[in-house]
Formats: structure tokens, sequence, C-alpha cells
């Protein structure tokens, strides 16, 4: 057996000394916004000398536009599993816009649309800028500015799919990104794309990994939609992918909800890892669906209203 094997071994057997879930990290302020808000993102370095392919997930968390935290303790397994297996892991901040919007103008449907609206794009381009300090930083960090895998959680799973939609339709904001930027791949734990119709791309989108539950009260999993305009969730999404020909991979849950917004980084991590792997690996992603329905759930309730989301997210 090779040194460097000893030492991967090693590393991954004690990773980072006593603590079991103290993971060493850096943190820096990538944005200051106009409204005096100051925007910081965390590095968690990968495991050097292993299977380092200088890949990086930048990850959003979930809260509802309204609360969440990229620090959360919940997370820290996860980002461990990417690390420990040679992947950078970046957790960014973004404005939750919606904590701040008037409660008289939540309440109607046509105020909630606009204002969810705008909480998405503010978080999407938000998202864009701690791309964009990944990318000024990638030299300096070792790793490939072209292997940015962006992935999210519920709220920040509609973040990262409405990021990619932006770069495929033309959408970024001026000046952010450079101009022939695009994500190595983008990971969905239970998100939506935001748009008027059903959505479409007209460049080819990076591959995309979509976990939903279809009981999903919070998120949808077809979608929730007012004259057209609205979220269309990952069974939608993936329906035009497929008909577009675009790699992707449809993760189903029967019977699942909400919660599938985070059991994938427990449950289905070694599923994310083969997935960012294969992101390396061009003309090898492909199209699949996977199902799986938990067991005794009997008749569950799919048939969402608007109303029902509009409750599951006051």
């Amino acid at each position: 057996m090779s040194l460097k094997y000893i030492l991967c071994f090693f590393l991954l057997a004690f990773p980072y000394g006593s603590a079991a879930f103290e993971l060493p990290k850096e943190t820096y302020v990538f944005d200051v916004t106009a409204g005096g808000d100051t925007l910081r993102l965390d590095r968690y370095p990968a495991v050097r000398g292993c299977d380092d392919k200088g890949q990086i997930v930048v990850f959003a968390f979930g809260g509802g536009f309204r609360g969440g935290s990229r620090d959360s303790a919940s997370f820290m397994p996860f980002f461990r599993f990417l690390v420990e297996n040679g992947v950078t892991v970046v957790s960014t901040d973004y404005r939750t816009a919606l904590k701040d919007a008037d409660p008289v103008r939540l309440a109607t449907l046509p105020g909630f649309k606009d204002a969810l609206y705008e909480a998405i794009s503010v978080a999407v381009t938000d998202f864009y800028k701690a791309t964009a300090f990944v990318i000024e930083h990638s030299p300096m960090w070792g790793v490939d500015s072209a292997k940015i895998i962006a992935c999210g959680s519920s709220a920040g799973a509609i973040t990262v799919l409405q990021a990619e939609y932006g770069i495929c339709n033309d959408m970024v904001p001026s000046g952010i990104l450079p101009a022939d930027f695009n994500y190595a791949g983008v990971i969905s734990m239970a998100g939506a794309v935001c748009a008027e119709g059903v959505p479409e791309w007209t460049a080819m989108t990076a591959p995309i990994m979509l976990f939903h539950g279809d009981a999903d009260s919070v998120v949808p999993f077809e979608k929730a939609v007012i004259d057209g305009f609205g979220l269309w969730g990952s069974s939608t999404v993936s329906r035009a992918l497929g008909g577009m020909g675009l790699s992707h991979v449809f993760h189903v849950v029967r019977g699942g909800g909400h919660e599938v917004s985070g059991t994938p980084m427990t449950r289905y991590r070694g599923e994310i890892l083969n997935f960012i792997r294969l992101t390396d690996s061009p003309g090898v992603c492909r199209t699949a669906t996977i199902e799986e329905t938990i067991p005794g759930t009997g008749d569950y309730k799919t048939d969402f209203t608007i109303e029902d989301y509009l409750r599951s997210n006051m």
C-alpha cells in the first residue's frame, strides 16, 4: 500500500482532530449591500491527498426566505462527508427578504406572489455574488472555477434552480459573473423555479439533480401558480428538462413531505457524491428518474391548493 493511501486512510479515520462536529473553516465577507447587510460565506477546505479533483459545492440554506443560517449544525455532517471525499464546501449567506415584508401584503395571494418573487430575485443575486467571490478566489483555494456545483435546500434549492434558470435564459444582472460561466452541476433538495409559464431553457443547462417528496405542502412538487405565474416544482422541471433532452436525475419520494429538503444530506449523500463526480466526466451524466415509496404511508394528500401553500409558508 502506497504512502499516499496510508495517509488518506488516517485523514479519513481521524478527521480534523477530536472535535466530532467542529469543521475547520474560513469566513469571508463577500458583499455589503446598499441596505447595510453584510453577507458572509464559510469555506470548508477539502481534505487533500485523497480523491481531490478541485470540485467545490456552493450551498444555500433553507428557511422560507425568512430565516435560516449558513452554519446550522444540521448541515455539518453533510459538509464533513463532502470535504472528507475531496470536495470543498462553501456555505453562503443570502438576504431573506420575506422576513421584512408587510404582513398585510403577504396575507393576499397577489401580494404574497409579488413578495415571493422579489425575495427569490434578491436571494439569487446574492448567490451569484457569492459564486463570483468563489471564482475570484479559486486559484488561491486550490479549486477549479469550472467545477462549481450549486446546491441548496428548500428556499436554498429554489435559489440554486433559479440561479441556473437565470444563467440559461440570459437573466443574470450585468457584471456579476463571467459571460461564459455556468455551474458544473446543480443539486436541488425540494426546490422549484419561479416563472411565467412552464419553465423553458434557451441554452444548455448544467446537469441537475432533483430531490422531492410528492406530499410536500411547503414547496410544490408539481406547481403553485396564479394566472400562469408562480412556482413550478421538481416534477414539472423534470418534465421540461426531459422534453429538451437535458441531463438530469429526479429522485422522487412517494409519500415524502418537506423533510426531503433535508434527508438527502444523510440518506442519499452517496448518491449526491456520485452525481458530483459525474459532473467532472463530460458525456457521462444521464437522465434518470428514481422512485421510492415510504412504507406504510397509505393514502396521502398531494392535491394542495394555493391557499394550502400560503398557510404552510406563513
